[in-house]
């Protein structure tokens, strides 16, 4: 992707909301040769199961609903893909393609700083919001991960980063429209299950 093209997004992104304007991120983006060394670091350390994740993410985490609706997507997606419920070795191999960006050509990745506590990874959050926005305006797709998360000290040790704790990494680049994953629609609950509106 153009130069020029990365730093209108990510300027736009910075112009996120956060607390008293504090903006406690902080963003290292990663493309070329960078790239393909931390895909390589992050497919070692996922092989070798060297989980190291700054925010705990027990699967207890989500109520049924969240389980339910987690569930209907994965069967959605595994379903394009061609890849069975119970066929383990393929999914296995699915995430290990997950953490190599999917081949995306950059990577972002978002690390809250200050004491990196959830008060201030809500604020991270609505910059990745915002972040994710501006890609869509320039035509840019892209597909934030959690898993990313799980190889903290791995993206720490690559990018040479002293501060803040890894929340989310983000894929993005130009889709190709013909991947099979690209024809996958995910729903939403409707509103009145997640909103009410009083008075």
């Amino acid at each position: 992707m153009p130069e020029d093209v990365l730093r209108a997004i990510f300027s736009l992104a910075g112009a996120a909301p956060s607390n008293s304007n504090a903006q406690p991120w902080r963003v290292e983006i990663v493309g070329g040769s960078r790239r393909d060394r931390l895909a390589d670091a992050l497919r070692a350390a996922h092989a070798e199961r060297r989980v190291s994740a700054d925010y705990p993410y027990p699967e207890d985490m989500y109520a049924p609903v969240h389980q339910e609706r987690r569930a209907a997507f994965g069967a959605d997606l595994y379903g394009a893909l061609g890849i069975g419920p119970d066929d383990h070795p393929a999914r296995a191999a699915y995430d290990a393609e997950s953490i190599g960006f999917y081949g995306a050509p950059h990577a972002a990745f978002l690390f809250v700083t200050g004491d990196g506590g959830p008060r201030l990874a809500a604020d991270v959050g609505a910059y990745l919001q915002t972040l994710l926005l501006a890609m869509t305006a320039y035509g840019v797709a892209s597909c934030p991960q959690g898993l990313r998360s799980f190889y903290a000290d791995t993206v720490r040790d690559e990018l040479r980063v002293d501060e803040g704790k890894l929340l989310v990494g983000i894929s993005f680049g130009y889709a190709d429209e013909a991947a099979p994953v690209n024809q996958v629609g995910t729903g939403r609950a409707p509103l009145e299950a997640t909103t009410t509106f009083h008075g």
